[in-house]
């Protein structure tokens, strides 16, 4: 065991020196990066020495456990499947440090440490890019001290995974939107890929972004009905462009949690009973979602109100589903102590839609804040059909703190401590 959590240690070294390096190039995350650090590998001592995180068993053991068995079954070749783990992905990228080094449950938690950091500074990142090192301050802060961000830091889940990847992705496409560069381009499909590799679902920012793309490149050249010659290239890269999109709607793949195409709405539940049309599927998906997570009237199950019969109860229950997505546990569904953690965490997140709708003629009129609050709502939208719980909730929207943070940080209070008092600035 000690030398097991030994190469949790040297690890937690290892993202020490990277952290240094980083706020070395950029000396001004230097206090919101290590403030950062020093709490999420804070946590996982306590974690791994005197107390046990909420949230550190079920699906984060799971993981865990996934990846010594296939370090034991299948060694390095674990590699050559690893694109094909689909929710297990994270444990497959455990395995081969299992099988190279050891099994130690303190270094894989410092995974999380490290990806969980570095996201607070890729937030930080994507901020400065909107608008501007002052800002993008407020945000570094606002992330590195965001309790269930901190926590899942902490922890073996693939929360900070997707959302690091995905904030990559997003600095890439903002980046893109303002200058062009093809390199920007790449960044962001790689970024989303990675991102979906963790969690399916999340390819769809890729195809809200090629979408953008498409539609930015007929703009420019008035739909190609007047057109200088030198861009005819671009009536052929149209095509190509939207290969992902069509490529999917014609079958030929499936998305991780979501399906294809073509079965999305022909399979068996686990009763062998055959749903076939689509709006039975939502159904079943929603009424599988809902429930505690006990299976009990003490769990952090939606109301059952909330699953709908029919295709005009879909309907009219979608934004009631999506408000209960962000926003869940109201004090209503308080039935245990822990659930007050998910009520702070859901005020945060009240906060911040406070923070973007005081601020959202700006938001509209800038491009940049506009392609984020698409993906933002794309992905709010299809989780939660995917949701019928908080505990879950809170979990899935972790992975986009990083769009709500970068979009609100304008108008997130900054707070600046002095040996007299603690000022409050707006």
């Amino acid at each position: 065991m000690m030398s097991q959590n030994l190469l949790g240690w040297i690890f937690l070294l290892l993202i020490v020196f990277g952290t240094f390096l980083v706020c070395k190039k950029y000396p001004k995350t230097k206090n919101f990066l290590f403030v950062a650090l020093f709490l999420r590998s804070f946590c996982v001592i306590l974690d791994q020495y005197f107390l046990t995180l909420l949230g550190s068993t079920g699906d984060a053991f799971g993981f865990e456990k996934k990846a010594f068995f296939y370090s034991q079954e299948f060694g390095l070749k674990i590699i050559l499947d690893i694109f094909q783990l689909d929710s297990y992905f994270i444990s497959g990228l455990i395995s081969i440090f299992y099988t190279l080094l050891d099994r130690s449950v303190m270094m894989a938690k410092m995974f999380s440490v490290g990806f969980g950091t570095a996201a607070v500074f890729l937030i930080y990142h994507l901020t400065r890019i909107i608008w501007g090192s002052r800002t993008a301050l407020k945000a570094g802060w606002f992330a590195a001290l965001f309790p269930s961000l901190i926590l899942y830091s902490a922890i073996i889940l693939r929360e900070v995974y997707v959302l690091f990847f995905l904030t990559y992705a997003l600095i890439g496409c903002v980046s893109f939107i303002d200058k062009n560069k093809f390199v920007d381009f790449i960044k962001s499909i790689f970024g989303f890929f990675i991102a979906a590799l963790f969690h399916g679902p999340m390819i769809l920012g890729l195809f809200i972004f090629l979408m953008y793309v498409f539609f930015k490149i007929l703009k420019q050249n008035n739909y190609f009905l007047r057109f200088k010659k030198k861009n005819i290239y671009l009536i052929f890269l149209l095509p190509v462009i939207l290969t992902p999109i069509i490529t999917f709607f014609l079958g030929y793949y499936s998305i991780p949690k979501i399906g294809n195409i073509k079965n999305f709405g022909d399979f068996t539940d686990k009763n062998k009973t055959n749903i076939q049309s689509i709006k039975e599927r939502i159904i079943w998906k929603i009424e599988k979602a809902t429930r505690s997570s006990n299976n009990n009237d003490s769990g952090a199950g939606y109301p059952s109100w909330t699953k709908p019969k029919d295709t005009i109860e879909i309907i009219y229950l979608t934004p009631v589903k999506m408000f209960y997505f962000l926003y869940a546990p109201f004090p209503w569904d308080i039935k245990r102590f822990k659930h007050l953690i998910g009520l702070f965490d859901a005020i945060l997140y009240i906060y911040l839609s406070f923070c973007i709708l005081r601020n959202r003629k700006i938001l509209y009129k800038n491009p940049k804040t506009y392609f984020l609050i698409m993906i933002l709502m794309t992905y709010i939208f299809v989780y939660s059909f995917g949701v019928g719980n908080f505990g879950s909730a809170i979990r899935h929207r972790l992975k986009f703190i990083g769009i709500f943070i970068a979009i609100a940080a304008p108008r997130i209070a900054k707070i600046k401590f002095s040996k007299s008092k603690v000022r409050i600035k707006k």
